[in-house]
């Protein structure tokens, strides 16, 4: 199918276009900023901006099967003000409404509108539970969500069938929420709201996705979706649940004052309660791949499939006919990690080796972006980046001492955070369609004593969730793997 996504470089967004070329789409993204998506999201994604002209954007409705709404500025940690709403609402709604003109403006619109919401829609509700059935609430965000998904419903008057994405808190590592609360919980504090007793609606980015894929292939589906694990939690047993696998030794709840003081009304996307349950999809016999909170929460902290380990320079073999191999007995670590896929080697190599794809690969808070490339790929060719470390920008320029098309490319650091950096990318054919990807890196981190007391307690934590990420990125956009799952 040709598939539509606007909102594409966000945090579902993004996983969503890998998830659906792995599935065989042809995925094209409606995006602010054409330039930085084009890097975000990979080779082989057409890219459409906002600021083209409705007349424009119709042409590419017209061929298209499927749109996928996912827009909407983050609703926290942010201090509401009048502004703020005007910028919720019309990044929502006004979005939603333009999408919805465009498609009626069509001589065939596309079958299907899947338009994102939010269980907001129920407001505070304390311990009651909540279905698709259950009515709407009270206050901002409720308001917010209810016209947000009238807009959309208005594409059933020309004949698309729409689902409406009642969205709880989604769960991944490196993006949303998690990614801002695993923080503390690593340094060994972490935290709740108020008395710790308010429903928090969970659902892996995952099962969101396979949400996603059934809203557009089953035709029967329509109208709310709550897309929420079976099982959700309250504030506390969330917090605890995650200090045992993050390691924290103290979990303390901050008081609701104090998030109001600092985020004024948007306290209450903290604080409301919602005990929501995926009725809806229940009933479709859906199954959750992560319907238990601590197995997802395991999943994204604390991978499993990303070895470190110190090398032992006696007991390693390199290529001594290489550039620059000399340097690798200075190695002090090495990363190894591989991944089936569902490709030939060639088909493999060609994603790997090209540097269009590197951003998809790599986590947004790495600010991952290009500024220099040369025409063609070759041994001795060079390539700079911007990355960030934590807060730190830095340039990292790399060189190819080893171009094997199909099989190896090896690329080394010529400047960049470490001291040595030596990566080796190997494509392994299993068969005529499947092979498998071996990532193996040996490095040594600036700083002496300092540096490997860093490397233990945060540079090595930071380099098993890249080289997790880029596992899973790869999983889904290629299957061969648990990932590749209908």
């Amino acid at each position: 199918m040709n598939v539509i996504i606007a909102g594409a470089t966000g945090f579902i967004g993004s996983e969503l276009v890998s998830f659906l070329r792995g599935k065989g789409h042809a995925v094209t993204a409606i995006v602010r900023n054409p330039e930085k998506a084009a890097e975000q999201l990979g080779a082989g994604v057409s890219i459409l901006a906002f600021g083209q002209s409705d007349d424009d954007l119709a042409s590419a409705f017209e061929d298209a099967d499927v749109i996928v709404n996912l827009t909407g500025r983050p609703l926290a940690p942010v201090r509401w003000s009048d502004s703020k709403k005007r910028e919720f609402y019309d990044s929502r709604v006004g979005v939603t409404e333009r999408l919805v003109s465009i498609m009626e403006n069509c001589e065939l619109p596309p079958a299907v509108l899947i338009s994102a919401s939010a269980v907001g829609y129920y407001g505070d509700r304390g311990d009651e539970k909540i279905t698709e059935e259950s009515g709407i609430g009270q206050g901002y965000l409720s308001e917010l969500c209810d016209s947000w998904e009238k807009a959309a419903l208005e594409a059933q008057n020309f004949g698309t069938r729409v689902c409406t994405l009642r969205l709880g808190v989604v769960l991944g590592r490196e993006s949303g929420f998690l990614n801002q609360l695993s923080f503390p919980f690593e340094m060994g504090i972490g935290s709740y709201v108020g008395d710790g007793r308010q429903w928090v609606p969970w659902i892996h980015y995952f099962d969101l996705l396979r949400i996603i894929d059934l809203a557009i292939n089953d035709d029967g589906i329509s109208g709310p979706l709550n897309c929420t694990a079976p099982n959700p939690v309250r504030s506390k047993p969330f917090s605890n649940c995650l200090a045992k696998i993050l390691g924290a030794k103290i979990v303390i709840g901050l008081p609701s004052i104090c998030l109001k003081l600092v985020f004024a009304e948007g306290e209450k996307v903290l604080t409301n309660s919602q005990n929501a349950l995926p009725e809806a999809l229940l009933q479709r016999n859906f199954k959750f791949k992560y319907d238990e909170l601590e197995n997802a929460l395991t999943e994204e902290c604390t991978p499993e499939k990303v070895s470190v380990v110190k090398v032992d320079s006696n007991k390693e073999t390199f290529d001594t006919s290489l550039k620059y191999s000399k340097k690798l007995s200075q190695a002090d670590y090495r990363i190894e990690t591989s991944v089936r896929l569902a490709v030939n080697s060639e088909a493999a190599f060609n994603f790997f080796s090209s540097p269009l794809n590197l951003g998809l690969a790599t986590p947004k808070w790495m600010g991952f972006h290009i500024t220099e490339s040369p025409p063609e790929i070759i041994e001795g060719s060079e390539f700079e980046y911007k990355i960030k470390l934590g807060i730190l920008p830095m340039k990292w320029r790399t060189e190819i001492v080893k171009w094997s098309p199909d099989e190896v490319f090896i690329d080394f650091q010529k400047k960049g955070p470490y001291s040595l950096w030596w990566h080796q990318h190997r494509i392994v054919a299993d068969g005529d369609s499947n092979c498998r990807m071996e990532d193996k890196v040996f490095y040594r981190v600036p700083g002496w004593v300092i540096g490997r007391v860093v490397h233990k307690y945060l540079i090595k934590n930071m380099l098993i969730r890249i080289f997790s990420y880029r596992r899973k990125v790869i999983q889904m956009r290629f299957g061969g793997s648990e990932y590749d799952e209908s």
